[in-house]
């Protein structure tokens, strides 16, 4: 009798019947934490780590700039917002004074209706707010150049503001390690040519994928707090832990760096699950990061090191919105003759690869092409989604995976490329957990 892992589906869930013949190893899930109650943000805003609480502070006519993570990322703001804006008023700020400002780094200007579902309507009618644009040279001031020559370029609005609240959520990241934090400031309110400097930061050959990371040992998060502080402000911020069914369960509060840390070992100790063994197949999901293919696929970032170098990903991406804004190019070598050059090559000189054939390109694409290129050197990919919006061949148009809209299809396939009886891990929480060895064993 098959196998049946249940997998989250957005309000559904999603039954893939695995053969008989594979050692199911077990379902990696993290433990239950249950959602914060009601008020849980203003508890943490009154003993905020490492400085004052906003309320005791002089706040009238202060010029305050709040930084929010835009409509890519899962911080259920509006259900929150309205304890910071009461927080501040305590301390005397005005609304007049108060301005909202959407971190969208090099994404795409966020909509009116998805700013209303961000922010909640009633506080955008009580606020003032705009999106950051990258692209735009007359909106940024520069800085400076910190210490691994990142030229540091940021948005005009935050170099007149006196107090900067960053609006977050801290979460697996797998360049950064751990997002949150400063993080709204660079990326998300740099320029252009400062993001890709400081993402570049992160891409590592020899260890691709720095999720789970720690903040002191991360060079991308090092790089973008210095240039951050080159502002020279008072910096607060508002940082949410979110379960595996993306609900608030904890709030931090206060210090840029001291609060994120502290965020930081929270998460990780909720989202890091602990493997004793690499299988031969991993079965991963997306939920709860499905709003787009470029969140959807983090869930084989997050959980690849649980599968064997030359084992099989298999990646269930429910991508509600589609492809969103994840770069395709507009050439790609076939599945097998990709794979085997990349072996030919080696995990060294897969970036100056992408780099050659990404010429002229924005950098972004530079690092998106080498992480995924490195995990398609190390495993194979194979795709599922039954999304109406992304391409029935969007494996073969990003050039990294094979993918498929039959379950049965993925499942058949997998099965042609792993051992008979292969061992598989199950990630349902792929999205939102992280799969760590507690062995020593290659990571190549």
């Amino acid at each position: 009798m098959a196998h049946i892992i249940r997998l989250p589906w957005g309000n559904d869930e999603l039954r893939v019947p695995l053969p008989d013949s594979w050692r199911v190893l077990g379902e990696l899930v993290p433990n239950a934490i249950p959602a914060a109650p009601p008020g849980a943000c203003s508890e943490a805003l009154k003993s905020p780590i490492g400085t004052e609480r906003l309320a005791s502070r002089r706040l009238e006519g202060k010029k305050i700039t709040l930084v929010v993570d835009d409509h890519s990322r899962p911080t259920p703001v509006a259900s929150f917002l309205h304890e910071v804006l009461d927080e501040l008023a305590a301390g005397g700020a005005s609304n007049d004074n108060i301005r909202v400002l959407i971190a969208t780094g090099v994404h795409r200007a966020i909509r009116v209706e998805e700013a209303e579902k961000k922010l909640g309507k009633e506080n955008m009618a009580r606020l003032s707010w705009s999106c950051h644009n990258a692209y735009d040279p007359s909106g940024l001031a520069t800085l400076g150049t910190t210490a691994r020559g990142t030229k540091v370029m940021l948005n005009k609005l935050l170099v007149e503001s006196d107090l900067i609240v960053c609006i977050g959520s801290i979460e697996p990241h797998l360049l950064l390690g751990f997002g949150g934090g400063l993080k709204t400031i660079i990326p998300g309110c740099a320029g252009a040519e400062t993001i890709g400097k400081n993402h570049l930061q992160g891409v590592d050959p020899d260890n691709f994928d720095a999720v789970g990371v720690r903040g002191d040992a991360s060079p991308m998060r090092l790089d973008l707090e210095e240039g951050a502080q080159m502002l020279g402000k008072d910096f607060f911020i508002v940082n949410v832990a979110m379960n595996e069914r993306a609900e608030p369960t904890r709030f931090f509060c206060g210090h840029p760096i001291k609060a994120h840390r502290a965020g930081e070992a929270f998460v990780e100790a909720a989202a890091r699950l602990d493997v004793p063994e690499a299988s031969d197949v991993v079965l991963t999901n997306s939920y709860p990061m499905e709003f787009d293919l470029r969140q959807s696929v983090k869930c084989l970032g997050n959980t690849i090191y649980a599968c064997k170098p030359g084992g099989v990903m298999m990646g269930c991406v429910r991508s509600e919105f589609g492809l969103g804004e994840m770069p395709l190019p507009s050439k790609t070598l076939p599945y097998t003759a990709m794979r085997t050059l990349l072996k030919v090559i080696g995990k060294r000189r897969v970036l100056p690869f992408v780099k050659k054939v990404k010429e002229g390109q924005p950098v972004e694409e530079i690092f998106i092409g080498h992480f995924g290129l490195q995990m398609l050197r190390r495993n194979h990919l194979a795709l599922f989604s039954d999304s109406a919006l992304l391409p029935k061949d969007i494996g073969r148009k990003m050039g990294l995976a094979r993918s498929f809209t039959s379950i049965d299809d993925l499942v058949a396939w997998t099965r042609a490329h792993a051992p008979r009886n292969a061992s598989v891990w199950a990630c349902p929480y792929g999205g939102s957990t992280y799969a760590r060895l507690t062995t020593p064993a290659s990571r190549s």
